[in-house]
């Protein structure tokens, strides 16, 4: 019987040497496996990071466009204001009065008139502040 076993050497040798392959093999494939799920789990967590983002950006846009119209809109009213004060500077170059008094009279005048016209009307009497403007002295 012991040399059965001496006869059959070669075939230990190879079936050691398969058992040491087909055990590293299987330590390379639980390794490549749980790089594998490492890397799912780093996918799914990319994946939500990413509609957090997206959902951040949609926010931030609709934000940006409600500040881009909110900026347009002051520079509309600004735009306003510099063609009054223009008309305003025409008016008073143009104007040959010699009574400031009259002169700013006759401006708020105007501009009470276009602010009327245009539906915004203010709450402080016109006759009021044009009385205060032309006779200071009799309050």
């Amino acid at each position: 019987m012991f040399n059965f076993l001496f006869d059959n050497v070669k075939l230990y040798i190879a079936l050691a040497l398969m058992a040491i392959l087909s055990s590293y093999l299987y330590l390379r494939l639980d390794s490549a496996k749980s790089r594998l799920e490492k890397s799912q789990n780093d996918l799914a967590l990319a994946l939500e990071i990413n509609k957090n983002n997206q959902a951040k950006i949609k926010e931030l846009t609709q934000r940006h466009e409600l500040e881009l119209r909110a900026l347009n809109e002051s520079n509309n009213q600004k735009n306003e204001v510099k063609e009054r004060v223009e008309y305003v500077k025409k008016y008073i170059y143009k104007s040959n009065e010699n009574n400031l008094t009259k002169l700013f009279n006759n401006v708020v005048d105007g501009l009470w008139d276009d602010n009327a016209t245009s539906g915004k009307q203010n709450t402080n009497s016109k006759s009021e502040n044009s009385k205060r403007a032309i006779n200071p002295e009799s309050s």
